[in-house]
C-alpha cells in the first residue's frame, strides 16, 4: 500500500526528467524520503504495454556511524506496464526490518531494484548509492496548500 507521504513526494518528483537510455527497464531514484521511520522510494519501470504479473523488488540500507543500519525490502506485483518506451513511476513504501530508517547521506547507503517478467526471469537489476532525506508529512501538507 502506498502511503500519503509517498504520493505527495511523487507529485513533487513528477517534474524530474526521467533517464534517457532506451535499453534500461528499471530506474531507482537515488533520493529516499523518510517519514516516521519508513522509507519512500521511487522506481521507474518500462515493460510491454498491458502485461501483468511483472514483479519489482526494492531493497534499501541506510548507514550512519554510531547507529544500527536500517534495512528493509518490499516486493510487489502491482507493476503497471505502459510500454517499452514509456516510463511509469512506482512509489514504493518500505518498512524497516528492525531499526527505523533515518536521514543520512552516508556513502555506504545503498539501494537495489530488481525487475522480473511474468515468468520470474530477472530482466534488470540496478544498484545505487542512496540519499535518505527526512520528510515531514504535516509540513509538506501545508506546503501543498500554497500550490493549489
Amino acid at each position: 500500500m502506498t502511503s500519503v507521504t509517498a504520493l505527495l513526494v511523487a507529485a513533487f518528483l513528477g517534474a524530474v526528467p526521467l533517464p534517457a537510455a532506451q535499453a534500461e527497464a528499471v530506474w531507482l531514484h537515488d533520493d529516499i524520503y523518510v517519514s516516521a521511520g519508513t522509507a519512500n522510494a521511487y522506481v521507474d519501470v518500462r515493460c510491454p504495454k498491458g502485461q501483468k504479473r511483472w514483479t519489482l523488488t526494492v531493497r534499501l540500507t541506510a548507514v550512519k556511524p554510531g547507529q544500527p543500519n536500517a534495512t528493509g525490502s518490499l516486493t510487489t506485483s502491482a507493476v503497471t506496464c505502459d510500454g517499452e518506451t514509456q516510463w511509469r513511476q512506482h512509489p514504493i513504501t518500505i518498512r524497516p526490518d528492525s531499526a527505523p530508517f533515518f536521514a543520512t547521506r552516508d556513502e555506504r547507503n545503498v539501494g537495489v531494484a530488481e525487475l522480473r517478467d511474468p515468468n520470474g526471469t530477472l530482466v534488470e537489476t540496478i544498484t545505487r548509492r542512496m540519499y535518505f532525506y527526512a520528510w515531514n508529512y504535516r509540513h509538506s501538507a501545508s506546503l501543498m496548500h500554497h500550490f493549489r
